[in-house]
């Protein structure tokens, strides 16, 4: 703005400019911008309560915060005991559960229905520790260690008896006390008593169904094996740390945090999420940019002649271009103070009144990083829209601005 005290009679012009300008034309500038900022950061602010709710629920009922994996070349994990001891003496481990998976068809004798789905197989007591189905319970109650000829399964599983309604095909209205038929890869077939129905609000892990070890055991013969282990620490941003503890104490089999396991479902859709955030920061930063821009040369055009007296009497145009600029700033300001609040009030709002997706009901997360950098975009797209009409104009002759 120059030397001289420049910038202050460039302040002196901008604070007079926003006195004596239309009230009505600043107030929808300032509104426009702070729905600007809203629509930059509303998709990012979903998009982070789907990952939170998403990855609370892989640690929760999936994966645990680490999960051991069976050896290349290899299904299950021999002396799966042994390993559960091992894992347990390493520190930072407070949960080891062995799970046994395998291939069956789940009939309903009631109505005929049947779904193919991997049954899973562990010791209730370790499984508590770990995971947080017992927590979940919808109808009845969960497993017991001795409870080999009783099955636990999901509410999307069990179904509604209307299938219109189900989500998910089911075993069609399946309820506490019913039994099911349960077909192993072998061809041995087993009946087992509905002890529990359980409710976690995600679909594929409402699908899912469970009996004891020693229930699998005594069909499959699955003793000392398990498919997966899965530990749970501390905290998830410590499972990286986790992961190696467990490997440093000699396991050999494959180790992966929670994340490793999950972002591969995940990741195509944040992508694509994440390109239509892009999409929409552009096109608002082009909305703003163009509002400013318009903005600035209607108020620069209704004051050609008083620009012209202003540099008649020796006022430099770096001064009169700085002027338009801090009220384009002043703008600006107020537009990010009120989009900020706005924005805050509708993450709040969906707090209480939350969206329910396929995974359950999210509550949105603000990325503060990612609003940061768009108040910056905005601020610097703001500026270069009013630079350019402001220089364009002081760059006119006195007498050609005086005659308009």
């Amino acid at each position: 703005m120059g030397t001289d005290g420049g910038w202050r009679v460039s302040l002196y012009l901008a604070v007079r400019a926003i006195r004596r300008g239309n009230r009505n034309t600043l107030a929808l500038t300032v509104l426009i911008i702070a729905l600007v900022i809203i629509l930059m950061n509303f998709l990012a602010m979903i998009i982070g309560g789907v990952v939170s709710l998403y990855n609370q629920q892989m640690i929760d009922f999936q994966y645990g915060h680490v999960a051991i994996e069976p050896k290349d070349r290899e299904t299950t994990i021999a002396g799966a005991d042994a390993l559960v001891r091992q894992v347990r003496r390493v520190p930072g481990v407070t949960g080891v559960t062995a799970r046994s998976s395998t291939g069956v068809t789940i009939t309903n004798p009631r109505n005929g229905k049947f779904q193919s789905k991997a049954l899973s197989a562990f010791d209730p007591a370790d499984e508590q520790r770990v995971t947080q189905y017992q927590l979940r319970m919808k109808d009845g109650d969960y497993l017991s260690k001795g409870d080999s000829d009783q099955i636990l399964i999901g509410v999307l599983l069990a179904g509604t008896g209307d299938d219109s309604r189900d989500k998910l095909p089911s075993l069609g209205g399946v309820q506490v006390g019913d039994r099911l038929s349960v077909t192993y890869s072998t061809g041995i077939v087993k009946s087992y008593r509905v002890k529990g129905i359980f409710e976690t609000e995600g679909a594929l892990i409402d699908s899912a169904a469970f009996i004891t070890r020693d229930g699998m055991d005594s069909v499959l013969h699955t003793e000392g094996t398990a498919t997966e282990i899965l530990v749970r620490g501390s905290s998830p941003d410590g499972a990286t740390s986790l992961k190696y503890a467990i490997m440093n104490y000699g396991v050999e089999e494959k180790v992966k945090t929670w994340n490793e396991k999950g972002q591969g479902i995940l990741g195509d859709a944040i992508a694509s999420f994440s390109l239509l955030n892009t999409i929409m920061t552009i096109v608002c930063l082009v909305v703003a940019s163009v509002v400013v821009f318009i903005v600035t040369f209607i108020n620069i055009i209704n004051r050609k002649k008083q620009i012209a007296i202003l540099k008649a009497i020796g006022i430099r145009r770096q001064v009169i271009v700085g002027s338009y600029l801090l009220q384009v700033l002043f703008l600006c300001s107020c537009g990010i103070v009120l989009g900020v609040m706005m924005l805050n009030a509708i993450c709040m709002f969906l707090s209480v009144n939350q969206l329910k997706f396929p995974m359950g009901y999210l509550t949105p997360i603000i990325d503060y990083g990612g609003l940061a950098l768009s108040i910056a975009l905005l601020l610097v797209v703001s500026i270069i829209s009013a630079f350019i009409p402001a220089r364009q104009v002081t760059n006119e002759e006195i007498l050609d601005a005086m005659r308009g």
